[in-house]
């Protein structure tokens, strides 16, 4: 297999409806779909319509007309969510003739396993007790999709930006397997090769041996759409790995259309999967990768240019809406963080290099445009998805820019609060209170679970229900895990670690634990969605110099706030920058050589001497160098770090709940603010003498 070599498939095998005619009946028809509660400009749409359809009557321009003129209005907003009434302009956009095509891009990303809905509460003022919600679930995913296929048919385009398969008991019990299952039944077109593709290893379960690019090898066999990586190569040849179904680019067919896609990893894959899964891989320059890919797909006939990447971003709502909305470049948007991956890429290209962006990696809900680029991702977990829509005048091959839209994001849910328009429990409920839980509704349809999804994943979910609700635990109140801040999940794990080890000091990273837990019963699945990751215990005997050296990359800031147990921590706030040096001499100075370290005692007081020996505790993925350990950790001998030296660590942790009834009591909370773990502090302010608070 030739992978530089791009595929030509198919968006869709759906009937083309992008030159029928709609008549008058079929009109009102169509009218008829949108009855819902939410739809309280109905009235305006009918006026609009009937100037419409005789325009169509007369003129029999094609549908595309039609769908293009409602692309500005609240037709194809989510009618989970309300919006202001649009004016005819904003409908209709102009004039429009036949010789205009639009896709829809449908992305999602970093779903990690997730199939089954999330059981959550929400969270209320004082003396309003919290109500249970699902969010999320593939089948109400998949009823999103069978809508979207029902109006655009070969036109709508599905991608995912990665992290498909780890994080949830159905998905990591066949490696992954479901997932692409689901994928192959909704018709994805492709999906990026994220960093968590990597963490199987072997086929087989935890421990076994063999190729340690297995797992994910067999899945990419067993997937109906390619995988996608422009800038992974094999450092043996310096070309793209030679798997089956792993391409750098491919062109779908949609509609009149020829769409090429390009896929990106993050550059930062080696230090957040396991390292020693991937020592045959490199991951190169992101820009380059993007602009050899984009002229190649050009020259090969592409009317657009999409990348699909696993590559991250984070941006802020600003003045916009914060739900479901019909978005255009210029409508009011948040800043995007500088220093990001896919924002740094973005600002790089020439101006129409690529068309639309669909990201990952980064958990975060955006739908901006960054140098003149749409850019999405939804957040994590199948909680949401988001649309772009593009279009080409097919006579001039033109792509108007100035038409393209961002739908989203869309929240997928089994049933939405009536007041609130979402499944969301995290966010204050609206002044006359949440509402009943009813049935969403999305582009004037009811969403139910769509049938043939359930059927498919049933057997996966009969064979995991036991295991899931099998309680573990107790607690008395929430127990969150924030990673910028010192967390009460975060030490719960860390004491877990230290504990199960017999260490005098354990270190977890705060990537590792990925949910929170709310009051109530504690079960094996709640348990499993906090750790999904199956990293074993192992035990280091440090100097205090090399524990020094291995704290101060943990507290550099880029991964965030590493729990401890056995010590306590003063460091330079994260928030604030910190000096630095280049400890590897690699000539440039890393995120992580920021030195915020100030101070480390043990947890009765005692400093950490420099020669002295201490047994330090963490998973595996630290000890292999992940989250950017890996200059640290290589100074200590190999001989005195043990890898494997205790079980899975969300074992150690099932086991360590055990210690007690109920956890995080207000008489023995896992956080106690007045005896922080970790005390941050501002930065000293050069040549100045530090202040009191300073020396506290």
């Amino acid at each position: 297999m030739v992978t530089s070599a791009h595929l030509v498939k198919p968006a869709a095998s759906m009937h083309d409806c992008s030159r029928c005619v709609f008549f008058t009946s079929p009109l009102r028809r169509t009218l008829g779909q949108f009855t819902s509660p939410c739809n309280a400009h109905v009235q305006t749409q009918i006026q609009i319509l009937n100037a419409l359809e005789t325009t169509l009557v007369k003129t029999r321009k094609s549908i595309s007309f039609v769908i293009l003129g409602l692309l500005s209005g609240a037709w194809l907003s989510s009618c989970s969510t309300p919006g202001k009434t649009p004016s005819t302009d904003e409908l209709l956009g102009g004039p429009r003739g036949p010789e205009l095509e639009t896709i829809v891009i449908l992305g999602t990303n970093d779903i990690h396993g997730a199939l089954a809905p999330i059981v959550t509460k929400t969270r209320e003022e004082p003396g309003v007790n919290p109500v249970e919600v699902e969010r999320g679930g593939a089948a109400i995913l998949a009823a999103h999709v069978k809508t979207l296929r029902e109006e655009f048919g070969d036109r709508l385009i599905l991608l995912d930006a990665g992290d498909e398969f780890q994080g949830s008991i159905e998905s990591n019990q066949e490696e992954g397997a479901p997932m692409v299952r689901l994928f192959n039944q909704l018709g994805f077109h492709a999906a990026a090769v994220g960093n968590h593709e990597f963490d199987f290893g072997p086929i087989g379960p935890e421990g076994s041996t063999g190729d340690k690019l297995g797992a994910l090898k067999q899945r990419m066999k067993e997937a109906k759409y390619p995988y996608l990586s422009a800038n992974m190569i094999e450092k043996a040849t310096g070309k793209t790995p030679t798997w089956d179904n792993l391409f750098t680019r491919t062109i779908l067919k949609a509609g009149r259309l020829k769409v090429g896609v390009l896929g990106l990893s993050t550059l930062s894959t080696p230090v957040t999967t396991r390292p020693d899964n991937i020592t045959s891989l490199a991951f190169t320059n992101l820009k380059a990768a993007t602009e050899r890919e984009a002229q190649a797909l050009r020259q090969a006939g592409a009317d657009l240019v999409v990348v699909t990447a696993h590559v991250g971003m984070k941006c802020y709502p600003g003045k916009g809406p914060q739900h479901s909305a019909f978005r255009k470049e210029n409508d009011p948007q948040g800043p995007c963080e500088e220093g990001e991956e896919a924002t740094e890429l973005l600002q790089s290209l020439k101006p129409g290099t690529v068309d639309a962006f669909v990201s990952g990696h980064t958990h975060q809900v955006v739908h901006h445009w960054v140098n003149g680029v749409p850019v999405i991702q939804a957040g994590t977990r199948n909680l949401y998805f988001n649309l772009i829509y593009l279009t080409v005048d097919t006579h001039s091959k033109k792509f108007l820019r100035e038409w393209t839209r961002i739908e989203g994001p869309v929240p997928i849910c089994p049933k939405v609060f009536e007041n609130q328009h979402d499944c969301n429990g995290d966010r204050p409920a609206p002044k006359n209170g949440r509402g009943d839980l009813v049935t969403p509704s999305f582009h004037g349809r009811k969403i139910r679970p769509d049938s043939e999804t359930e059927n498919l994943l049933q057997p996966i979910f009969d064979a995991t229900a036991l295991e899931k609700k099998r309680i573990v635990g107790q607690a008395a109140r929430e127990i969150r895990h924030i990673r910028e801040s010192e967390s009460p999940l975060g030490n719960l794990v860390a004491d877990a670690l230290r504990h199960q080890a017999g260490t005098d000091i354990a270190l977890m990273n705060p990537g590792g634990i990925r949910a929170n837990w709310d009051q109530g019963d504690i079960t094996y699945e709640e348990l499993f969605r906090v750790l999904p990751f199956d990293n074993f215990v192992s035990v280091l005997e440090v100097t205090g110099k090399e524990l020094k050296q291995i704290l101060r990359s943990a507290f550099s800031g880029p991964r965030g706030m590493f729990p401890v147990s056995g010590l306590t921590l003063k460091i330079i706030e994260l928030s604030s920058g910190a000096p630095s040096e280049d400890l590897d001499g690699n000539h440039k100075i890393d995120p992580w050589e920021m030195n915020r370290l100030i101070e480390v005692r043990l947890e009765d007081g005692r400093k950490v001497e420099d020669s002295k020996r201490y047994t330090l505790a963490m998973n595996d993925f630290m000890a292999s160098g992940g989250d950017d350990l890996g200059w640290a950790i290589k100074q200590v001998p190999e001989s005195r770090v043990k890898k494997i030296a205790g079980p899975i660590l969300r074992d150690v942790v099932e086991t360590y709940l055990k210690t007690k009834n109920t956890w995080n009591t207000e008489s023995d909370p896992l956080l106690d603010p007045l005896h922080p773990r970790v005390a941050q502090v501002k930065a000293p302010v050069k040549g100045k003498k530090r202040s009191r608070r300073r020396r506290r």
